[in-house]
């Protein structure tokens, strides 16, 4: 598979991933293996559609990358999100079940385990839209992933339970499907405004706010104390600002659940990758940028380093320009240096692959010419 923008796409390109609808995301529009022709591509342009994920023959290995994004279980995930948010809308208690949450939950856990524990990127790459469900299961589903990931850390910092139940992530993916469940109680006013974009106005952002509040009144009496403690506080600073002002005071550090923790990351970063005024997607390049130059100072340093590992700066099937001229596709990230990956070089026609792997992180190799990376790799 090959990441292309859309001004690239040519007619013949097979479609590795379907496409969906900019603003209508659980609609596909067209599936994968489906035939580019010119008035598609068109059509596409018309409705914003920025990236598709066209099949590569000699890049197949990459195809791992596609199973979180295509599974059943993601889409099960984004039913339940849409029936909680309408059942709250209409001011009715949500409809499903915490245990139907958690089967869910636990069938896109089995998914990542089985297929793969792969980068995210393509989730955020293909995905289109504000929709507020699609941010959701976003975030539950790159929560899911830094927990996983971060097995041995949620050990650590959970010691009151067995390290089977520390690491247990089920309540942490449920946490992040219904994170922003009261900003449904809020005016419209209030709602378009994000972590990465709040409110300006003090009287807005005081009542925004509130719909970390509103989330814990509407489900402590449904959903166990992690999960509504995790929502409560997933807007807590690492450095001790943040909101709400818990009772015994500002919580910073390891005194915010490591669930909120996690979930504050996975949400800033989708809040940053598309930004509320609207636009482009932003890469990840530039999110990983606006978090060290912006919010570095509130997020949990361990969770950051394991999400530049899932959302690399430069993932697997992106076209890249070297300091030494050439043009080059990244193979494999690099986790220990994210900015310096393995890439393989193209030909003079900019398409096809030659030569052998290389490794950008080893000595003498030429860097990814790119704003902004030298920075990153400090």
């Amino acid at each position: 598979m090959l990441i292309v923008p859309l001004e690239e796409a040519r007619p013949g390109m097979k479609l590795a991933a379907p496409v969906y609808h900019p603003e209508r995301p659980e609609q596909e529009l067209l599936r994968a293996q489906f035939i580019l022709d010119d008035p598609i591509i068109r059509r596409m342009r018309e409705l914003g559609i920025e990236v598709v994920v066209v099949d590569y023959p000699s890049l197949d290995g990459l195809d791992k990358h596609l199973a979180p994004y295509l599974s059943p279980a993601r889409q099960k995930v984004l039913k339940s999100i849409r029936i909680a948010m309408t059942a709250t809308q209409r001011a009715t208690r949500p409809a499903i079940s915490y245990q139907e949450y958690c089967t869910n939950t636990q069938d896109l856990i089995d998914t990542l385990l089985t297929q793969g524990q792969n980068p995210i990127y393509l989730d955020q790459m293909s995905r289109q839209g504000q929709d507020t469900v699609q941010h959701a299961a976003a975030v539950a589903h790159l929560s899911l992933l830094l927990g996983l990931k971060l097995e041995q850390y949620l050990v650590d910092q959970r010691t009151r339970l067995p390290s089977h139940r520390a690491k247990d992530c089920v309540n942490l993916g449920v946490a992040g499907m219904l994170h922003d469940i009261g900003m449904t109680e809020l005016p419209p006013e209030c709602q378009r405004y994000t972590a990465a974009d709040p409110p300006r106005d003090p009287l807005i952002r005081k009542q925004w706010e509130t719909h970390c509040e509103i989330a814990h009144e509407l489900l402590k009496n449904d959903l166990p104390a992690t999960v509504v403690g995790a929502i409560f506080q997933h807007h807590q600073h690492f450095d001790g600002t943040g909101f709400p002002i818990a009772r015994n005071g500002r919580l910073s550090g390891g005194q915010i659940h490591i669930f909120a923790r996690i979930l504050y990351v996975a949400n800033l970063y989708d809040r940053l990758a598309r930004p509320a005024s609207g636009g482009p997607r932003r890469s990840n390049l530039e999110v990983f940028r606006s978090i060290r130059s912006r919010f570095i100072a509130w997020v949990d340093p361990v969770v950051l380093a394991v999400l530049e590992q899932l959302a690399p700066a430069f993932p697997p099937g992106q076209r890249v320009k070297l300091t030494d001229g050439s043009k080059a596709i990244v193979i494999e990230v690099n986790h220990h240096s994210p900015t310096k990956p393995i890439v393989q070089r193209l030909g003079p026609d900019n398409w096809t692959t030659v030569g052998p792997r290389v490794d950008l992180s080893q000595p003498d190799m030429p860097r990814i010419d790119a704003p902004g990376v030298e920075a990153l790799a400090a």
